[in-house]
């Protein structure tokens, strides 16, 4: 009799407060507390090969803040300023 999914065991070490944080969700879940780690492993190669397929590369070198004109800090805090601006639109339209 041949299964189509073959199952191996690996014995796993963990801290009892991320054990009692996987007890938990697994009983919130409705599911045994290997079937939670599967499901929660799964998803994370899942959303990791989503993010892997809109990273953007952008490098800000020295002649980039050069020609800009603007310190990295000064950078820093207009990136800060404009997503704090658009999460604050964003959660208003939302609305």
């Amino acid at each position: 009799m041949s299964d189509k999914h073959t199952t191996v065991q690996y014995q796993l070490r963990l801290p009892e407060e991320l054990r009692n944080t996987i007890r938990e969700s697994a009983k919130n879940h409705n599911r045994s507390m290997n079937a939670d780690i599967v499901a929660r492993l799964e998803a994370s190669f899942t959303e990791e090969e989503q993010r892997q397929d809109v990273v953007m590369n952008v490098v800000f070198d020295d002649r980039w803040f050069d020609e800009t004109g603007l310190s990295r800090e000064e950078f820093g805090a207009f990136v800060r300023m404009a997503v704090q601006s658009n999460v604050a639109q964003y959660k208003v339209d939302k609305d």
